[in-house]
């Protein structure tokens, strides 16, 4: 069965790369990914719910068309205190098809993590770390299957 919402297609890519990099790290156990959002002020478009050594931690993922360095800052800023209403334990989280290194950069300085498609990620969960870094060979390239006015929209300029 082909899926025809693109949103679908892009949520369950960033959802499997997600699985991906967390059950790499024995000590992270994933309990559930939901895909709605916790309530009307926060919008995220995923929640991963793990247990690192035995403790509760959310991960709120923001889906980005763009790993664009002005994209992640004005998400942070979006974001700026809402991560941290869901528990004691959240961890906001970008996931592009693509992460600049600059991108990668405003992430760790506004305590976010980041995974793309590509396979880099940064993943901070309590005492927990995962760090994977790849080298690409492609010229960039968006992997999301979206049509311009969906990119827009999930890069949060539409």
């Amino acid at each position: 069965m082909r899926m025809t919402d693109p949103m679908l297609a892009v949520r369950s890519r960033a959802a499997e790369a997600l699985k991906t990099a967390l059950h790499q790290v024995s000590q992270i156990k994933l309990r559930k990914i939901d895909h709605s959002s916790p309530g009307p002020d926060l919008k995220v478009d995923m929640l991963a719910h793990v247990d690192v050594h035995g403790r509760s931690h959310t991960l709120v993922c923001k889906l980005t068309a763009s790993g664009r360095p002005d994209y992640v800052r004005m998400a942070l800023k979006e974001f700026e205190g809402d991560v941290h209403r869901l528990d004691g334990n959240s961890t906001l989280v970008f996931i592009a098809p693509r992460m600049s290194e600059e991108a990668k950069a405003v992430c760790g300085e506004g305590k976010a993590g980041f995974l793309d498609l590509e396979g880099n990620a940064r993943l901070e969960l309590g005492d927990v770390f995962i760090v994977k870094r790849t080298i690409s060979k492609r010229p960039p390239r968006s992997a999301w299957p979206l049509s311009g006015q969906e990119d827009a929209e999930l890069a949060g300029v539409a």
